[in-house]
């Protein structure tokens, strides 16, 4: 998706709205105009629903990381703005 592009089609009426869950650069700079278009919805990049199984297995995997001192996959880095 070219950025511009999409901004260009939400502002002349091509477009009604759009949702983005995956954008270039990630994280996204705060200054970029997607996050401040009222048309843009830009949400977590989470791209499945996990079942129970599957949640259970990724917490039991965190533990075990932090129990051999480890960092959890997929750890949250807020100074990377995810």
């Amino acid at each position: 998706m070219v950025q511009s592009d999409l901004l260009r089609a939400l502002d002349d009426g091509t477009l009604c709205g759009a949702v983005l869950d995956v954008v270039t650069p990630e994280p996204l700079p705060d200054d970029s105009a997607l996050w401040h278009h009222p048309r843009l919805t830009i949400t977590p990049h989470v791209a499945s629903e996990a079942s129970r199984e599957v949640q259970a297995r990724y917490v039991a995997d965190v533990v075990a990381s932090l129990e051999r001192g480890e960092k959890p996959a997929l750890l949250c880095d807020v100074t990377r703005g995810y």
